[in-house]
């Protein structure tokens, strides 16, 4: 009995018989192969391997660096400061001579800092001027006074209260007389905008407390704007103004 193959075969139609040619068996069909040389990727690119992720995480990359450059030079120590050359800073005596620079022109030290040497300031009534920065910021004229001998240094600014020239000490007593219309016993410092005269040896009272410079002539309503002034090393520093 014939399998299902025979039965089939029965509605096949046979192949055409040429003769003097030679039937071949049916070939079986051959696989397909796939085509030689790299395979194409199959389905989307990753989003990382996007080119405007890409561009982006380059563009970033330089703005880490250059973050981390400018960290790197805010984060550097500064030089030391420059130290102070009191030889060349100002020192001005009662009669009136100055120290000055190789360029002719008469430096003045900078405060808070020293101002000059005990040295230079050894003889009474030896006045040094300076630039002092106050608390507000702003940098203003000052002057240290050498007292006699026993009350040291006195410093103040060199603009009085609702002033607006400059204050000078003053050592010829006669001319304190006949501008200021004060017989003075010793110099004084004087302002000659008001004709106000200040007695560097005595205490006024400016909003309740004792300070050096008691009005003695004229309109003045309280003692010039005291520097505190310390020695230190053989140097007469200027450390704050009130």
């Amino acid at each position: 009995m014939s399998g299902p193959t025979d039965k089939d075969s029965r509605f096949k139609p046979a192949d055409p018989v040429i003769p003097g040619v030679p039937q071949r068996a049916p070939e079986e069909k051959k696989k397909e192969e796939p085509p030689a040389g790299p395979s194409a990727p199959s389905g989307p690119r990753p989003p990382w391997q996007s080119p405007m992720v890409m561009a982006g995480a380059g563009i970033g990359a330089l703005v880490l660096l250059a973050g981390a450059t400018l960290a790197w030079h805010q984060m550097k120590p500064e030089p030391p400061p420059a130290p102070v050359d009191l030889a060349a800073q100002t020192t001005t005596s009662a009669s009136g001579g100055a120290a000055t620079s190789a360029t002719g022109e008469v430096p003045l030290p900078d405060a808070p800092g020293p101002v000059a040497t005990v040295q230079d300031m050894a003889k009474p009534w030896t006045v040094t001027k300076f630039r002092i920065r106050r608390k507000t910021g702003e940098t203003v004229m000052g002057m240290v006074v050498r007292l006699p001998s026993g009350t040291g240094y006195w410093g103040l600014l060199s603009v009085a209260p609702y002033g607006r020239c400059d204050l000078e000490l003053e050592t010829d007593l006669a001319k304190i007389r006949q501008d200021y219309g004060y017989a003075a016993s010793h110099p004084m410092v004087v302002d000659s905008c008001t004709q106000v005269v200040y007695d560097p040896l005595s205490l006024g009272n400016a909003s309740g407390v004792w300070i050096r410079g008691r009005v003695a002539a004229g309109p003045g309503i309280r003692p010039p704007y005291e520097v505190e002034i310390k020695t230190e090393k053989g140097f007469v520093i200027a450390t704050r103004s009130e």
